[in-house]
């Protein structure tokens, strides 16, 4: 059994939740979490009584979600702080708890059932993270990655880095670095600590995942905060620029002329949450912080474009915003409305529209999502470059089926190699790579009121230089 000055503040951390779990009367359950990458069969039940559905990306979520993934499904789920928990194929997860006490601090219950599931915690802050698998449970230190393993009969914990504690333990038992914790669920307090961590198939994913996520998290100065949840993706698929009246704005890649019909509601769900009423979540791999925080306006000679607005610290430190806010459309223009419901009901049909649910959406001329599952070996993947630029009608605006897994698709052969990044890198230049724009026919749109582009991102490229190697 070994001793670590890491085990006090483990002990202390988990202390600290009992504390807040016991003084609910200071505590609030308005949390909200997103499922920030779905790829393949990957299934959600909110908790409204609605049982298992598809799952939309960008899905907000709420305590008491369960997310389960199929035989080829790959999941992320987003916390405020930027940790994130990664589930693999045939996993099942539950957000038990998702609490914040009137200091703000945030505890995370999460009962993994079964599969094998990642946890990257952020390095900054006092959240706490607590898992449970069968009647045993874990806490979590910040600053940590770990891989966990479930079955009925086992649990196995693989720690990259920082420290995980097995409570209920007569004896201490903290895992530390590059150590593996194997559990006995069927034989009370049998367990194991061994020097080591397994390589696993699914070990490059959530490395590139997480390399994503840090490699476009940073604001380049552009009037917000120097980090925020969701920041990395408009980071990657598009742009800030300065546009008189509203100061600096956010834009997809690959707007221009042909592009200025497109408006905010082409492409997502209404998504039912009691107490809230319908949220929207947008299809498009960026569609976080544009369509919860901020405003989306309509600018002479660019089109629409996401406008951040007043902030403190974070952009999402503004009023949650259950539906997207306009605050200046073209004439003639009004935001669709969403399904008629009262916030006091219990359950409602998610209404998809235009290509919601499909493969993450793109705007022509503009990046395609990486194809993330590419680095799984002997992964069977199809196309993510769907373009979104449709508008929604009749035949497109339906209920969502509760539909069950289906056979896993046939498609693209997978991706073996993880000797490049399948996202592109930031390059050092300031704008959109030229070629790119040339090959698409796209650009920014330019006029009077608007200033030069700031970007500091390559062209869409399905791979750059570098290595995506297993953790280290």
């Amino acid at each position: 059994m070994k001793t670590h000055p890491g085990f006090s503040r483990l002990a202390l951390l988990a202390f600290v939740v009992t504390a807040i779990s016991g003084a609910a009367f200071a505590d609030s359950h308005v949390r909200i979490v997103r499922l920030s990458s779905v790829e393949g069969q990957v299934q959600i039940d909110r908790a409204t009584g609605q049982g298992l559905e598809r799952a939309i990306l960008n899905t907000p979520i709420v305590e008491g979600t369960r997310i389960v993934t199929g035989a080829d499904g790959l999941a992320e789920v987003e916390f405020e702080n930027q940790s994130a928990l990664r589930l693999t194929e045939n996993s099942e997860v539950k957000f038990t708890q998702l609490l914040m006490n009137d200091a703000g601090t945030k505890t995370n219950r999460i009962t993994v059932d079964k599969g094998l599931v990642y946890l990257d915690t952020a390095s900054k802050g006092d959240d706490a993270y607590l898992l449970t698998v069968g009647d045993r449970s874990l806490t979590v230190g910040r600053d940590t990655l770990m891989r966990i393993s479930a079955t009925p009969d086992q649990l196995q914990v693989a720690v990259f880095k920082g420290e995980v504690q097995l409570e209920g333990q007569a004896q201490p038992v903290v895992v530390h670095k590059k150590d593996t914790l194997t559990v006995d669920l069927k034989t009370a307090s049998q367990y194991a600590v061994a020097k080591g961590v397994e390589q696993n198939q699914f070990d490059n994913w959530n490395k590139e995942r997480e390399d994503y996520s840090k490699t476009y998290a940073d604001n380049q100065g552009y009037g917000g905060p120097s980090r925020a949840y969701g920041l990395q993706d408009l980071n990657y698929y598009g742009d800030f620029f300065y546009a008189g009246g509203y100061g600096y704005v956010w834009q997809p890649y690959g707007f221009a002329g042909s592009m200025l019909d497109w408006n905010p509601y082409m492409n997502g769900a209404w998504m039912f949450y009691p107490g809230m009423g319908y949220s929207w979540a947008s299809a498009y791999p960026w569609g976080w912080l544009p369509f919860h925080y901020g405003s989306w306006a309509f600018i002479n000679g660019a089109g629409w474009a996401w406008v951040p607005g007043r902030y403190s610290g974070q952009w999402s430190a503004n009023a949650y915003q259950i539906v997207p806010r306009v605050t200046k459309a073209p004439t003639g223009w009004t935001a669709p409305a969403p399904p008629a419901s009262t916030a006091a009901a219990t359950s409602s049909p998610t209404v998809l529209v235009g290509k919601a649910g499909t493969a993450p959406l793109s705007i022509p001329g503009g990046r395609i999502p990486p194809n993330f599952a590419s680095l799984v070996p002997g992964r069977t993947v199809t196309p993510t470059n769907v373009h979104g630029f449709v508008h929604p009608t009749a035949t497109t605006t339906t209920a969502a089926s509760h539909s069950v897994f289906a056979s896993p698709h046939s498609g693209v052969a997978a991706h073996q190699g993880a000797n490049g990044h399948v996202f592109a890198m930031p390059s050092q230049g300031n704008v959109f790579a030229a070629e790119t724009m040339a090959s698409y026919g796209g650009g920014r749109a330019t006029g009077a009121s608007l200033g030069s582009s700031h970007s500091g991102v390559a062209a869409s490229s399905a791979h750059s230089s570098g290595g995506s190697s297993a953790h280290k």
